[in-house]
């Protein structure tokens, strides 16, 4: 009794991981299959071009900060900007 139980686990768990193992292979395919199919322009996420990075400055009078180019007046009669 002990034996029939046993040997149909071991059949069960065969079978459950042999299915996880084809899907598997299937995944990878199907990954190959994209990563030919995609135009090669270098690494998976584009690079920003360097004009859409600016540098932060910090106003001395205020101290908030503002993109370079955008930095303007906060009203105080000491800030340069």
């Amino acid at each position: 009794m002990f034996g029939k139980l046993l040997v149909t686990i071991a059949m069960v768990a065969v079978i459950w991981f042999g299915f996880q193992y084809l899907q598997r292979l299937a995944e990878l395919k199907e990954l190959r299959r994209l990563h030919r199919s995609r135009p090669s322009g270098g690494g998976t996420s584009p690079r920003p071009a360097p004009s859409q990075v600016q540098d932060l400055v910090k106003c001395p009078a205020c101290g908030t900060w503002a993109s370079g180019s955008a930095a303007r007046r906060c009203g105080r009669a000491d800030c340069p900007y």
